[in-house]
């Protein structure tokens, strides 16, 4: 028997040893809203971390307060990223720390180059992170424009 299979054969054994309590615990943690986050309207979560990475949920540019879609094109754009910064804020995650962002919009041509500027406006001259904007038929409640991100944060021990 080789040394890589013999490893490998030891690595298994070790998984499958592991106590069933342990193996049901999640390493996923939910991100609470907190008074600077929107609180969703339905069956879903501002983001999650799972180990050292933060995911956030789709955002929209709606006012946290009343839950309302700002008013104005630029506005909302904003909105939207200020609601996503929020929600990595609560999970200890910064613009910096920005491995990916997706942002869906209902007409590419008309709202690239908003968001372009938008995010020129808050991540200044960059760097940016990767992203994708991508045009969708429809967004919830007849929206604009939608943001999700992925964020690279430590935890802190």
């Amino acid at each position: 028997m080789t040394t890589s299979l013999r490893a490998l054969l030891l690595a298994a054994v070790a998984v499958t040893a592991v106590p069933m309590a342990a193996a049901a615990e999640s390493a996923v943690q939910i991100i609470a809203p907190t008074d600077k986050t929107i609180t969703p309207s339905g069956t879903w979560s501002i983001g999650a971390r799972a180990g050292d990475f933060v995911f956030i949920g789709g955002m929209r540019g709606t006012d946290r307060v009343t839950g309302k879609m700002v008013d104005g094109d630029e506005a909302r754009v904003r909105r939207m990223f200020d609601n996503m910064l929020a929600a990595a804020e609560a999970a200890g995650a910064t613009k910096a720390d920005a491995v990916r962002l997706t942002v869906f919009v209902t007409d590419v041509a008309k709202y690239r180059p908003l968001v372009n500027k938008v995010q020129k406006d808050i991540w200044g001259d960059g760097p940016y992170p990767p992203r994708t904007v991508l045009q969708v038929p429809a967004l919830d409640q007849g929206d604009i424009a939608e943001i999700d991100g992925t964020f690279y944060a430590p935890v802190k021990k």
